[in-house]
């Protein structure tokens, strides 16, 4: 088992992936914002589950990515763990500026107007691509991320346990 020394660069790693876990979903919401439409009037339906999910998240970038007794600090899951928070993070941003929208006047994904070619059918199309395999792997990353969390609970938890002695 690797252990990683405090206030290593490393530690930094685990910070920044946190961080991640907490901040972009929220920027992927602004970005979602910024250019509405009338698909986000139906995404707020699912927004009760959306948020469960946000605030799980935020459970485990604290429990797992934050101070000195993080879950992820040391340990065979530290990898997979920055690499799920990586992964999902840029899943939920992606899935936010890909995902393609109508509005009264125009059509297309934030991506799509900020590089000015709203309503383009071939953008519009390779927009909604991305924004579904981007929005796939976000929710099967996620999943993994909160697998790999709850596997590291029982570890320590495991871990903290008196061991009986062996029968003589």
């Amino acid at each position: 088992m690797s252990t990683v020394a405090p206030g290593s660069r490393s530690d930094s790693a685990l910070l920044a992936a946190g961080i991640a876990l907490v901040v972009l979903p929220l920027a992927a919401i602004a970005i979602k914002i910024a250019w509405p439409g009338w698909m986000l009037f139906f995404v707020l339906f699912a927004s009760p589950l959306l948020a469960i999910g946000y605030v799980v998240q935020v459970v485990v970038a604290a429990m797992g990515f934050f101070g000195g007794r993080a879950l992820f600090r040391a340990g065979t899951a530290r990898r997979r763990a920055l690499i799920a928070a990586w992964l999902t993070s840029g899943g939920v941003l992606a899935t936010g500026l890909f995902f393609v929208d109508g509005g009264d006047s125009s059509w297309g994904s934030s991506f799509m107007y900020l590089v000015g070619a709203a309503s383009d059918p071939v953008l519009g199309m390779l927009s909604g691509v991305i924004s579904i395999a981007a929005a796939i792997a976000w929710l099967g990353v996620w999943g993994w991320l909160v697998v790999e969390w709850i596997g590291a609970l029982i570890r320590r938890r495991r871990s903290a346990e008196p061991h009986p002695s062996p029968p003589r």
